[in-house]
């Protein structure tokens, strides 16, 4: 079976709509899908295509949604082809092309045979996938272009909310789900970071895929870097290493646990300070100081989400919703700091979602990735100038998650509260801070970076950001509920920054 248009669009009318909905990377959790359209199919190879879906989501009128599918033909299913999962080699496919600078027309709406590579074919061509190396690529693949078509492949084994497979233990294609017109941060900070800042903290970019459509123009579609071998993230990393130090019998030292935290702050200071002093021929990427108007919008954005929060809460645990409601006033105190600034802040490109689980830790060091920031919102949003500031914040409030949720663990383990702790978590959060801030201070005072951080509204990022965590815990994991609880009441409790 060679793939065409209408084959791949059986195959997209074959889905079933109730089970993406559960998807990890259907954006529109708890919402119905009530109908899916074939918008754009791209020919990888003969059997293997990348289909452009439009989703309609939603009760009554609803909206729609485009999401990328991967496809491979089945001469087993009615339809002739079929949704392909992460080991039929289409992400692969989608690499080689990336490789061999491959541009894709669509597949004609008449049907017919996949178009060649770089052929228009009978039909007008209303969309083309294109596909480019980095200039890093050679350094990353040093046998011929074409091997990428051959390579091992294996899906990557986090949880996350695109597709990622692993070529050759080399490379890394990140295939994004939802595709949004626009060029995503991800691949625009990754390139800028690797290639021009020089900033090894981040993985190399190899290439990446874009989808031209008449009517929605650019679109990034997938990204190809450096596969950090034998990483794991800081997140887990860090609490398995925690919890062996809480059920381990004596106790260790506070200065030897909390290495970790100073490392961080060394390592986001880089990271920031390469974000500060873009090129000038980088408009996209200039700092600036912050207008009234943001500082104003961060507050109002802050008490819309204590307001989320108690709502979000009070249906799943009414007793924490009444907490919040009598906390209210002060933690909304805490958020007016936004506009109590002495000198206006400096707004700069950022993470913008920056946590224990987005940095990797090898052998040769640390790895930041996923720089999307939150995947809901559209591209122009998510590559808005922000506060560095709201990055340490949202690593603060995971480092304070990431020591309670290592007590708890260790506790499950042992099958009983921990009466004398190896490690005091109340101490490891304090003296984690203390080192984190320390040496973050230091870090951009070495790199030149034109700002320094500032306590009080570091404060009241902190507490917006946990505002989200209550949110987020309430609507997608209650159980995780205890971990905005305890850092909430911890912030409270500590008062000032």
């Amino acid at each position: 079976m060679i793939l065409d248009r209408e084959v791949v669009a059986a195959a997209v009318r074959a889905l079933d709509l109730e089970a993406l909905g559960q998807r990890r990377w259907f954006a529109a959790k708890g919402e119905p899908v009530t109908s899916a359209r074939l918008a754009h199919a791209f020919g990888l190879t003969a059997t293997h295509a990348l289909a452009l879906v439009d989703l309609r989501v939603g009760a009554r009128e609803g909206r729609t949604e485009r999401y990328a599918l991967a496809v491979v033909a089945d001469a087993d299913v009615p339809e002739g082809a079929r949704e392909a999962d992460e080991t039929d080699g289409v992400w692969r496919a989608l690499a080689a092309a990336i490789a061999e600078a491959r541009t894709i027309p669509a597949l004609p709406r008449e049907g017919g045979p996949a178009v060649e590579s770089g052929s228009a074919g009978s039909a007008a061509v209303d969309a083309a996938l294109v596909c480019r190396p980095a200039t890093g690529f050679a350094a990353l693949w040093d046998t011929p272009a074409a091997l990428v078509a051959t390579a091992t492949e294996r899906p990557l084994g986090r949880d996350q909310s695109n597709t990622s497979v692993v070529l050759g233990d080399s490379l890394l294609l990140k295939g994004y789900r939802r595709i949004q017109p626009g060029l995503n941060p991800d691949l625009e900070l990754t390139a800028y970071l690797s290639e021009e800042a020089g900033f090894p903290g981040v993985p190399r970019l190899a290439g990446w895929a874009e989808a031209v459509t008449r009517e929605a123009g650019t679109a990034t579609v997938a990204m190809l870097s450096e596969f950090v071998a034998h990483a794991d993230d800081v997140y887990e990393a860090t609490a398995e290493q925690l919890a062996a130090l809480i059920a381990a019998p004596g106790s260790v030292s506070i200065e030897w646990a909390t290495e970790l935290a100073e490392d961080l702050g060394t390592l986001v200071a880089g990271l920031h300070a390469a974000l500060a002093t873009p090129p000038a021929d980088a408009p996209d990427l200039a700092p600036r100081l912050a207008t009234h108007d943001e500082l104003k919008a961060w507050r109002m954005d802050a008490h819309r989400q204590l307001n989320a929060a108690i709502n979000a809460v009070a249906p799943v645990d009414a007793a924490l919703a009444a907490e919040l409601r009598d906390a209210g006033a002060q933690i909304a105190a805490r958020a007016s700091r936004f506009e109590a600034a002495a000198t206006a802040p400096l707004v700069m490109r950022i993470h913008a979602d920056l946590h224990l689980g987005q940095i990797l830790t090898a052998d040769d060091g640390y790895r930041v990735i996923d720089f999307e920031g939150e995947p809901l919102r559209p591209i122009e949003d998510r590559r808005r100038l922000d506060s560095p500031l709201r990055d340490v914040a949202s690593l603060l409030r995971s480092l304070d998650h990431v020591a309670r949720s290592a007590a708890r663990r260790a506790e499950r383990r042992v099958g009983a509260p921990i009466e004398d702790p190896g490690l005091d978590i109340e101490a490891w959060i304090e003296r984690s801070r203390a080192r984190f801030l320390r040496a973050y201070a230091e870090g951009l005072r070495r790199a030149g970076a034109p700002f320094a951080p500032d306590l009080d509204l570091l404060d009241a990022f902190e507490v917006a950001k946990e505002c989200y965590e209550f949110v987020y815990a309430a609507t997608v994991l209650p159980s995780w509920l205890w971990a905005p609880r305890d850092g909430m009441r911890w912030l409270l409790a500590h008062g000032e920054a």
